[in-house]
């Protein structure tokens, strides 16, 4: 089994809770929510809308939690860094009383996000901001929030504690942040990618970690760090697989992707072994699938936080 992962983000950003070997959803248009992006990536926009629609199980095992640690529908939702949108959606077709805030630094994934959004229906309810997490996002909130969702874009800030603590501001008391994350526990069957060339897919795997990919976060002890508790923990997966449409296009996708990213690093006779297996992918002759594991962590802004930072976190959005 080669361990790999859906991880379309061009440029890690390591920071001091990341393991060793890096990150999906990754997904990023640049980075959700997080500096500059190139907007004509369309190939990546639809690399996430497939690890959306392939997802479901994490997804809604995530919104299970939310829902759960909750106690009660939220009113109010924010989704930073909301890429393509699959976060902010999902939380207003779960919640139907719910307005979602949706933050990117992207205007064309906002401008993506807004059109899906009505497409499914709930536009009325969702409001998009251009936002840099590494900046004041909190203010461009009408006030504070009952949910935050930060869907494998956490990662990519240059001050993960900073916008943690900006995030409980951001929070009622009682209010709850999901993060999911990449575990880095993702594997591709068969080894050799299906192409009869032996080790291929360990092959790949290295020189992509020697990239900083896949990148994969642990975020308990800086969640409580930050204030919130309690903090919990599950996993969740999904499998991609050749033999489906969506999966033979999202896994050709991808490894495609990933051979572009080691052109300089792999044997000339691997990556045109690369090639045929994106190919077979395309042509519908693969037997690859993969597995990919996330962390769901939900944490609560406890109901009694009177820090003072978050009160006036509350104070100024009360008065928007």
């Amino acid at each position: 089994m080669t361990p790999t992962h859906p991880h379309p983000h061009p440029h890690p950003h390591p920071h001091p809770h990341a393991h060793p070997h890096a990150h999906p959803h990754g997904p990023q248009h640049g980075r959700p929510g997080h500096g500059p992006a190139p907007e004509h990536d369309t190939g990546l926009a639809e690399l996430l809308d497939l690890d959306a629609a392939l997802g479901a199980p994490v997804l809604a095992a995530a919104l299970d939690a939310a829902s759960a640690a909750l106690g009660t529908d939220p009113r109010s939702a924010v989704d930073l860094g909301a890429g393509t949108g699959t976060g902010t959606l999902a939380l207003a077709t779960r919640f139907p009383g719910a307005r979602v805030h949706a933050l990117d630094a992207s205007p064309a994934m906002l401008e993506r996000l807004g059109a899906a959004a009505a497409r499914a229906g709930v536009a009325d309810r969702v409001r998009t901001h251009p936002a840099d997490l590494d900046g004041d996002w909190p203010a461009v909130l009408p006030g504070a929030a009952d949910l935050a969702w930060a869907a494998l874009s956490l990662h990519h800030v240059s001050d993960p504690g900073r916008v943690l603590r900006q995030a409980l501001g951001a929070l009622r008391p009682g209010g709850v942040l999901v993060v999911v994350e990449m575990t880095g526990a993702g594997t591709r069957e068969p080894g050799d990618l299906g192409t009869g060339r032996a080790g291929l897919g360990a092959r790949l795997t290295g020189a992509l970690a020697a990239h900083g990919y896949p990148v994969t976060a642990e975020w308990t002890a800086a969640l409580t760090a930050a204030g919130f508790a309690p903090v919990q923990r599950l996993e969740s997966a999904f499998t991609a697989s050749a033999r489906t449409d969506e999966g033979a296009r999202y896994l050709a996708l991808q490894l495609a992707r990933e051979r572009a990213r080691v052109a300089e690093d792999l044997p000339a006779d691997d990556l045109a072994a690369l090639d045929a297996a994106v190919a077979a992918l395309r042509e519908g002759t693969s037997p690859l699938t993969l597995t990919s594991v996330r962390a769901v962590w939900t944490a609560v802004r406890p109901p009694a936080d009177e820090r003072p930072d978050e009160r006036g976190a509350d104070e100024r959005g009360a008065g928007r």
